[in-house]
């Protein structure tokens, strides 16, 4: 695969751009300090002639090789003010961008005839909008590998996308060394779905108290329920706080016919088999670092002797003056049995 190849793919599942640096690189003080404003020069100021062996002053500015050779020829007199700005900006654009990687699903397998989009950037001035952006488009090959080959600029980027596969933002891992290479490659992980199956989404937006008090709630509906499969309880100290200091607090969770697991894997669309402890208590004392009277993560869970699997983000806030605070949690949950939690909103169970 070379830089030419043009295939375009159809992109129906949104994907993310997660490979390279897209975002514009902070300019070197160098560059800062003989930038006359926010434009680069599109004209050669100079009205020297170019020193001999060059045609033009550009091809001259073109030969530099690193900004420290443009700094001292700019201090020398040898070029003005804006030949220093455009050889700089040369120097960045003339980077090599040769880029190699590959594509595999969550099970480590290869994923054949996957899009990718390469995304080449040059730098014409000092604003964000002030670059030339290129696409060069390819597919992986029987490996999931790709690449992209004799391109040149400052910065370079990857989209992968492929019906039937999720592309998260994390799935990106970088290669080994400083550079891509055919034996080192970037890694792209995306999901490969099995087909959703039904499931229940409520939501849970609720106040409970902040003396310990137990308070349930059904993982089906998301109400509260003295006979709901969770159990929260939230101790403050004091009480009744003052919302400028901090302030020990904790929260014990508990579903005792199951538990819960933390996520830490890039695609929840399975819960693990087993890990799951049936009460889970956090601490946030006023003397740990980084204290914070709020509190945000996301867990499996099962319910129900493992009848019930599910995936939960739970939301608190402690610091709700006077009692009660809040308690909010977005459920996935699949009363199949099945460990299965690739959602589809068509098949949402209401």
């Amino acid at each position: 695969m070379n830089k030419l190849n043009t295939y375009i793919g159809r992109t129906l599942i949104p994907s993310m751009i997660i490979g390279g640096l897209l975002c514009k690189s902070n300019v070197s003080a160098q560059i800062q300090s003989l930038a006359p404003d926010t434009k680069a020069p599109s004209v050669i100021a100079s009205t020297n002639l170019p020193p001999p062996g060059f045609a033009s002053r550009l091809d001259y500015l073109k030969s530099f090789t690193n900004e420290d050779e443009v700094t001292r020829a700019y201090r020398s007199g040898l070029i003005g003010k804006d030949e220093a700005i455009i050889a700089h900006f040369e120097i960045g654009n003339a980077k090599s961008q040769d880029f190699y990687g590959k594509v595999i699903d969550q099970y480590g397998q290869p994923v054949v005839g996957a899009n990718v989009t390469g995304y080449l950037r040059s730098d014409e001035g000092f604003g964000i909008n002030d670059e030339k952006v290129e696409e060069f488009k390819t597919q992986t090959d029987a490996e999931g590998q790709f690449q992209f080959t004799g391109l040149h600029g400052a910065r370079f980027g990857q989209k992968v996308s492929k019906d039937g596969y999720e592309m998260g933002s994390e799935g990106y891992i970088k290669q080994t060394g400083s550079k891509t290479s055919p034996n080192d490659r970037a890694t792209f992980t995306m999901w490969k779905f099995r087909g959703a199956e039904p499931m229940v989404h409520p939501s849970i937006h609720a106040y409970i108290p902040c003396d310990g008090s137990i308070t349930k709630f059904d993982l089906f509906t998301g109400k509260k329920n003295s006979n709901g499969e969770m159990a929260v309880s939230l101790t403050r100290n004091p009480v009744n706080i003052d919302r400028r200091r901090s302030f020990n607090w904790s929260v014990t969770l508990e579903i005792p016919n199951g538990g819960f697991q933390e996520i830490t894997n890039l695609y929840p669309n399975e819960a693990p088999v087993e890990g799951y402890q049936s009460t889970m208590t956090l601490d946030f004392s006023t003397n740990m670092v980084g204290w914070q009277p709020d509190f945000n993560h996301a867990y499996y869970f099962k319910s129900k002797d493992g009848q019930v699997y599910g995936r939960m983000a739970i939301n608190i806030m402690a610091n709700f003056q006077p009692p009660p605070t809040l308690f909010a949690v977005e459920i996935y949950a699949n009363p199949a049995g099945s460990r299965n939690l690739e959602f589809d909103p068509k098949k949402q169970i209401r």
